[in-house]
């Protein structure tokens, strides 16, 4: 049975190279399309409403392989979409993040392989996703992260406090209040904001221990 692709990369030559590696390799793999951008919401490529087809699906396409873009920033809106039109969704990592790993995870994407794996994992990837089960590369099962699939944002300030309270150089609540000239109840109000913030995004974070992994995992401390 024919598996129709679609495979999404800023450059042409990651497209042309996967449609040629996949018609040697694997010829019941068959890159169908290609696109150097994500199509944007709204567009004639997500599905019609009243349960009508997408274009994709009119194609024969259900699985698009998705190139990690240029802006890290794209990649999880980008998932989103290609969900959204009804296609099942594999990530190449152009490197291996745990953050965006877990955050492609929770947007809906399938499989998650670094493109340094080789077009070898891509395939098990696009054929575990066809048949709708999910793969992960070993070295991204390793490091992946639960998180949203929206980055949980922090101010300068917030940051700051995060660093100095659980980074490398880990303060008490005492020295985190002298350090930033504020008194320890602001530094647990701050805290307490940011895990809020987790927590609607979907994340609980019961201590410190979870709290400090999470923010080391989503780079706001080191």
């Amino acid at each position: 049975m024919v598996t129709r692709l679609l495979v999404v990369d800023h450059h042409q030559l990651m497209i042309d190279t996967l449609a040629a590696w996949f018609r040697c390799s694997a010829p019941d793999l068959v890159v169908a399309a290609g696109l150097n951008v994500v199509p944007e919401p709204h567009s004639e490529l997500r599905p019609e409403p009243s349960g009508a087809v997408s274009a994709w699906a009119e194609q024969g396409i259900t699985v698009a392989v998705l190139g990690t873009l240029d802006l890290h920033t794209e990649l999880i809106p980008a998932v989103h979409r290609l969900v959204d039109c009804g296609l099942r969704v594999v990530v190449l990592a152009t490197r291996l993040d745990g953050w965006e790993a877990g955050a492609a995870r929770a947007a809906g994407a399938l499989g998650y392989v670094p493109k340094s794996a080789g077009p070898q994992h891509t395939e098990l990837a696009v054929r575990a996703a066809a048949a709708g089960q999910e793969y992960l590369h070993p070295d991204a099962a390793a490091v992946v992260v639960d998180t949203a699939p929206v980055r949980v944002k922090l101010s300068s300030r917030e940051q700051r406090l995060a660093e100095l309270y659980l980074g490398n150089h880990a303060m008490s609540v005492r020295g985190v209040a002298d350090a930033m000239g504020i008194s320890e109840q602001t530094v647990k109000a701050h805290l307490h904001r940011i895990r809020q913030r987790y927590a609607a995004a979907g994340i609980k974070l019961g201590n410190v221990i979870s709290l400090r992994r999470q923010l080391s995992a989503d780079g706001w401390i080191t």
